[in-house]
């Protein structure tokens, strides 16, 4: 019951960081302040807090803004749902899993910043090919806090852990660097290359390792399906954010039983 009443509690609170991640996502792009009162993007009259309760509102006003009659993106209410699902989810995966029974408060703080960072990171990219330097500096400060938790969790830790962390981080980010430094940006931008190195700092030796394979198997195929569909062509570049941070979700989640399955096979 308890738990229960605490799910619904942090749903609500997911929904309010979404709408604030929202404003972050279009202001960011468009090199707004943040602060200052809301107001529609095409007729820029404020809105009223009516007008602005998380997803709610969208539906009440039919998907149209209430002064101008524009149709409102359906980012508003997608962005905002799927941080409150996110944030239940981390909360959840906290109660169950025994992997943050050591460092726990780190990893509340984790999950409660890092989820915002990338969320902004995956909008902004696929909308707008962009992925914002402040929320991939955000996630490479958890991912250094991650390697000092694992690395105190080990006797010699940070002889241990960290070097071979680090390492794989430097790898991926150096595959993709070469990618984008020989297309000229044209296959790989390099704000892939900062948000491979911050994910796999956070996911740690070897996991880093299958997000990356995860990354490029996922793009590869979405890109071959996209261009067999005739909605993209040879030459122009798929963001390749989502598939980073899908690759390292998989991999946070999965990255035991890959490996023990390759071992398996060979």
């Amino acid at each position: 019951m308890l738990e229960s009443a605490l799910s619904l509690i942090i749903f609500c609170f997911g929904l309010t960081v979404g709408s604030f991640l929202n404003v972050v996502i279009i202001r960011g792009h468009k090199g707004e302040a943040f602060q200052g009162r809301s107001h529609c993007v095409h007729c820029n009259e404020i809105l009223s807090w009516q007008e602005l309760v998380p997803v709610v509102s969208f539906l009440v006003q039919k998907t149209r803004c209430h002064h101008c009659k524009i149709k409102i993106s359906w980012q508003y209410p997608l962005v905002e749902l799927a941080c409150a699902i996110a944030y239940v989810s981390g909360f959840w995966i906290l109660v169950s899993e025994s992997i943050f029974v050591k460092g726990q408060l780190f990893a509340r703080a984790g999950i409660a910043i890092g989820i915002p960072a990338a969320i902004v990171i995956l909008v902004s990219d696929l909308r707008f090919q962009t992925i914002p330097d402040g929320a991939t500096l955000t996630l490479g400060m958890i991912g250094l806090g991650m390697v000092i938790v694992r690395s105190a969790a080990v006797p010699m830790g940070t002889i241990r852990v960290a070097p071979y962390d680090l390492a794989t981080a430097l790898l991926g980010a150096g595959i993709l660097g070469s990618l984008w430094f020989v297309s000229h940006g044209r296959w790989i931008g390099f704000g892939d290359v900062k948000l491979i190195f911050a994910t796999s700092l956070i996911l740690g030796f070897p996991a880093a390792i299958a997000a990356f394979l995860f990354a490029f198997w996922s793009g590869g195929v979405t890109g071959i399906l996209l261009i067999l569909a005739g909605k993209k062509h040879l030459r122009q570049r798929i963001p390749f954010g989502p598939f980073i941070l899908l690759g390292g979700t998989l991999a946070w989640f999965f990255s035991s039983f890959f490996f023990n399955h390759i071992t398996l096979v060979y």
